[in-house]
């Protein structure tokens, strides 16, 4: 009797075991294409990230701005979570498509092979992604570490391929300094209204590459102070309390917000003047030199929790912006 007790409990928790196996599901977080590049001699990864509203067959469609984010198989699931809670609620970024691009080969992909790699980025990568997803022509780079060396690369040597450039602790001294050389030749460049954002960490007292780290952002610095470099908006961020490996997760959150600072607008504001969600995207416009309007979900949200408060005028003047209906396109 005891071994037949036995046996049907067995069975029983294997039942149970599978039956929560069966309601199981993948937490997704992206997609992944592979490209053969003939630019690289190889098939190179790419992680894509969408956002919630790119498939809500409820909104229009719209085009995306897309963060280009090296190293991704490091820093694609943190950034795209930390994106993804900024843009929600009352937004402090747009809705933005990820591209994360892994290297294997960092030191190739950054500083030896660094023409290949850009000729990848610029020839085959990015075509593909504007005929395969809904992208805008706003595109901002990210990269930390020797990653931030190559969004210095970038900068100089393809300034017309992103509009923005975010470099976290950049190896600027790497190669004898070349990161900060490649910036010296710049010098008096018109740079056509880009952006380049930086950040960097406490000071540690090693002999690895910290203290020669240290001069070259001093070096960039004093370059900044006398106008080195034309039309190009610069802006510098130091954490003391982060470490190198933290500083991008604080510098992204901080420096991805100050790029699009005007998206950020008080409720009480658009209580008293509904008019001030135009005013704020059309001062972004100004500023990042590109047409930037506000998404239909947001409008649709506020609206409801305007008429929730009882501010049905208030409410119809924001509905008033929605976007007129358009064909959905296949993509």
């Amino acid at each position: 009797m005891h071994w037949i007790i036995r046996q049907l409990t067995v069975l029983l928790a294997l039942w149970l075991l599978s039956t929560i196996a069966v309601a199981q599901s993948p937490i997704v977080l992206g997609e992944r294409l592979s490209i053969a590049s003939q630019r690289l001699g190889e098939t190179r990864s790419i992680d894509i990230y969408l956002p919630p509203s790119y498939h809500d067959p409820s909104l229009q469609p719209q085009a995306y701005p897309v963060v280009y984010l090296l190293d991704a198989g490091a820093d694609f699931r943190y950034f795209t979570t930390l994106m993804e809670k900024l843009a929600q609620g009352i937004p402090s970024v747009p809705e933005l498509i990820v591209v994360g691009i892994e290297s294997r080969e960092r030191e190739r992909d950054f500083v030896t092979g660094r023409k290949a790699f850009w000729d990848f980025v610029a020839d085959e990568l990015t075509p593909q992604l504007q005929s395969k997803y809904r992208c805008s022509d706003y595109r901002i780079l990210v990269g930390h570490s020797l990653g931030g060396l190559a969004v210095i690369t970038a900068l100089c040597e393809r300034p017309d391929l992103f509009r923005a450039y975010i470099a976290h602790d950049p190896s600027l001294w790497w190669g004898d300094n070349a990161g900060l050389r490649l910036l010296e030749a710049q010098r008096q460049h018109d740079f056509g209204g880009r952006i380049l954002y930086l950040s960097y960490s406490g000071q540690k007292e090693r002999d690895n590459g910290r203290q020669r780290h240290q001069q070259t952002i001093s070096a960039l610095q004093r370059m900044i102070a006398e106008g080195a470099f034309r039309q190009l908006e610069i802006y510098i961020a130091h954490y003391p309390e982060e470490n190198h490996g933290s500083v991008q997760v604080r510098g992204n959150i901080d420096l991805m917000r100050r790029l699009f600072a005007e998206l950020f607008i008080d409720r009480r504001e658009i209580e008293l003047r509904p008019s001030t969600i135009t005013e704020h995207y059309e001062a972004l416009s100004r500023r990042l030199h590109y047409p930037f309007t506000p998404a239909e979900g947001y409008l649709r949200s506020t609206a409801k929790w305007l008429e929730a408060t009882g501010k049905r005028q208030q409410a119809e003047e924001v509905r008033a912006l929605l976007p007129a209906p358009r064909s959905r396109p296949s993509r």
